[in-house]
């Protein structure tokens, strides 16, 4: 089995994170893919909107997505910080002849020393890095361990393996922030950039104190 995770705050998910999702599912033929909002992320600021809202607004993108694509709440359900590591341990141990892919961007995997056991993520899942404007390539290589270079590869050039590749992604960037969404005032620049579903979950329920509209 091909198993994909995509963790995130997803505070809100927006169209840039569904088009990715879908992206991999297809381009990496994956038999599931679980979307995982994080509680407590170690890496961002607490989120204003509680992980069960932010869970809720991903299940409605999961249903329409389709067969394949699940939510997960294995980290909206622990009161800890949702370390990267102790995820794929879980999974690695639920599916122990699984390939597992991790999705993460250029941005988030240039910081890779950083993460709770990073040598040891390797032994659990390979990453799919997706190319982020903000940094490239290039300087996402320039920035990780040289003992991790040996792992990138292409899709291409991947050979099946259950866990330990770096997969380089490059796909068209859709330039939706989340952040924005959050701070923007005006409703049809939300409208644009949401599922329909999201923008009406978000205005039905005042999320953000800026749903107009």
């Amino acid at each position: 089995m091909r198993l994909g995770l995509f963790g995130g705050t997803f505070n809100p998910i927006h169209l840039g994170h569904v088009t990715l999702a879908g992206n991999v599912f297809r381009d990496f033929k994956l038999d599931r893919l679980l979307l995982i909002p994080s509680s407590i992320p170690p890496h961002k600021k607490a989120s204003v909107i509680s992980p069960e809202l932010r869970y809720e607004m991903v299940q409605l993108v999961a249903e329409k997505l389709g067969n394949g694509f699940e939510v997960s709440d294995v980290e909206v359900n622990s009161t800890e910080v949702s370390y990267t590591y102790k995820t794929l341990k879980k999974f690695r141990t639920d599916y122990p002849d699984a390939e597992i892919f991790f999705i993460a961007g250029t941005d988030i995997f240039a910081t890779i020393e950083s993460w709770q056991y990073w040598r040891d993520l390797f032994g659990l899942a390979n990453f799919i890095v997706v190319n982020r404007s903000s940094v490239s390539f290039e300087d996402m290589m320039s920035r990780i361990p040289v003992t991790l270079k040996e792992r990138v590869v292409t899709p291409d050039g991947f050979k099946g393996e259950k866990y330990g590749r770096i997969i380089l992604y490059s796909m068209s960037e859709i330039d939706i922030s989340s952040t924005e969404i959050r701070d923007m005032l005006d409703a049809e620049y939300r409208k644009a950039n949401l599922p329909e579903d999201v923008y009406e979950f978000i205005r039905t329920n005042n999320l953000y104190r800026r749903a107009n509209g």
